[in-house]
Order: C-alpha cells, then structure tokens, then sequence
C-alpha cells in the first residue's frame, strides 16, 4: 500500500477502469476506516465495492453510468481526505 495524494488516487482510481491487468484496487483513509474498492468477478466485469459511511457492492454498468457511481462513492466516502492509501492487485 502507498500513501499519495487525494488527486493523484483518483486519477489511478479512475485509470483502473480501463487496466486489464488489474484484478482489484481500493483506497482506504488514512486512519484505514472507510474505503471503496473496484474489483472484477468471475465474468470480468468490475463491482464498485463501498466501506464506510454506506455499505454496498455494486455491479458497475459500462461506459459514463459507470463512471458517475465511482466518482460519487469518491466524494462519499471522502469528503476531507487529503492523503490515501491505494491497494492494487495484479
């Protein structure tokens, strides 16, 4: 895990929806209490994973449907954030 900026974690956060090689990445917090998740299942197909202030797993539709349920679990789950941590797993 590394720590990096709430910018620079979005960015990668966003970019993983197009990475085939990725089989899930999450940000957590810096105190690690609240975190979302992509992840892939069986199918390929990427879940929006939530763990904070809302609980769910949520299939992602493709395309800017996708995109819009990312964005808002983003500002969600980290309103203050300056700082996350970012898991990836290959």
């Amino acid at each position: 895990m590394r720590l990096m900026p709430v910018k620079q974690a979005q960015a990668r956060f966003m970019g993983a929806l197009g990475d085939a090689s990725l089989s899930s990445i999450a940000l957590l917090t810096f105190k690690k209490d609240r975190s979302v998740a992509l992840e892939r299942d069986a199918a390929g197909a990427w879940e929006l994973v939530e763990d904070g202030f809302e609980r769910a797993r949520i299939p992602l539709p493709a395309g800017g449907a996708g995109k819009r349920l990312v964005k808002d679990a983003f500002k969600r789950e980290f309103p203050r954030s300056n700082k996350l941590y970012v898991d990836e797993r290959r």
